[in-house]
């Protein structure tokens, strides 16, 4: 089976689909079978990966995550490679690779939806999980990544949580983000109890310490964190980390140093595993 991890925000635009990348590749260069999905409707993972107009046509072919969702929920038999598109990313330091991508698109909307509204299932926080071990996707990769929707959609992230092993949330150290992350944790904590603290920890990204400005605002962070499970490593501002495709970190020693710390962090966290699946969730915490 899997290790599967996944990767949550409070907002947008922290960097969270940046680092599921960044750690997919990693476990690329460790020699592991990676598949990357989409569980974000507006399919930013998939367009960085496949371009706008393959997207739309994978939309079109009804050959994404919504759509293989929808199969499922009908109670027909999933062929998963349909539903899989394999991705080459190239770097002349690191070398070749691929991973396979599930990309998503509208039709999550619409399969999250039936899965959550219309009463058919007593559990539609476990979807995913259900669909990945049903369907025979699990027993095909090594390490599976879920990159999904900021928590302004809980169901979201809720469906994510519950298929994963790990979760990495995702966080910056600037504006509001440090109190959004901690609202986020506290309302997840409230759902599930402290069983939370070895699911989750919190990754802060975009670190700048060469200015005043950036010290103040990691300052404020860490004080907005106080008492959360975080990583140790953090993520510097760095532009290689911002040309995804090629994976420039590669080329970059501070970056690539940032990304083997985060890895030997999430191997020996692998080590207190908990599972969310069997612990009853109070619906009236979601809305």
């Amino acid at each position: 089976m899997a290790i599967t991890f996944a990767f949550l925000s409070a907002s947008g635009g922290v960097g969270k689909t940046t680092l599921a990348l960044h750690v997919a590749y990693k476990f690329l260069l460790e020699g592991k079978d990676v598949l990357l999905i989409d569980v974000d409707p507006s399919a930013g993972l998939s367009t960085a990966l496949l371009g706008e107009a393959k997207v739309e046509e994978l939309g079109t072919k009804r050959r994404t995550l919504g759509d293989a969702l929808e199969e499922f929920l009908k109670g027909e038999r999933v062929e998963p490679g349909k539903y899989v598109e394999r991705v080459a990313i190239s770097n002349e330091k690191c070398g070749d690779r691929s991973l396979d991508l599930i990309p998503s698109g509208d039709a999550l909307s619409d399969a999250m939806g039936l899965a959550w509204f219309s009463g058919s299932r007593p559990s539609p926080e476990n979807l995913l999980k259900d669909f990945l071990e049903k369907s025979g996707v699990s027993g095909r990769y090594e390490v599976v990544i879920l990159d999904t929707i900021p928590f302004y959609e809980r169901r979201y992230t809720l469906t994510a949580l519950q298929a994963a092993d790990k979760a990495i949330a995702v966080t910056h150290p600037y504006g509001v983000e440090p109190a959004r992350s901690r609202r986020m944790f506290l309302k997840l904590k409230e759902i599930y109890g402290d069983a939370l603290d070895i699911k989750i920890r919190v990754l802060i990204n975009k670190v700048d310490v060469r200015t005043k400005e950036g010290r103040e605002a990691f300052k404020t962070i860490e004080e907005a964190l106080a008492g959360l499970p975080k990583f140790q490593t953090t993520i510097s501002n760095l532009i290689s980390y911002t040309r995804i495709k090629k994976m420039e970190f590669c080329k970059d020693k501070k970056a690539r140093k940032e990304i083997d710390e985060l890895y030997e962090e999430l191997m020996q966290w692998l080590g207190a595993s908990i599972h969310l699946d069997s612990m009853p969730i109070d619906r009236s915490l979601l809305g």
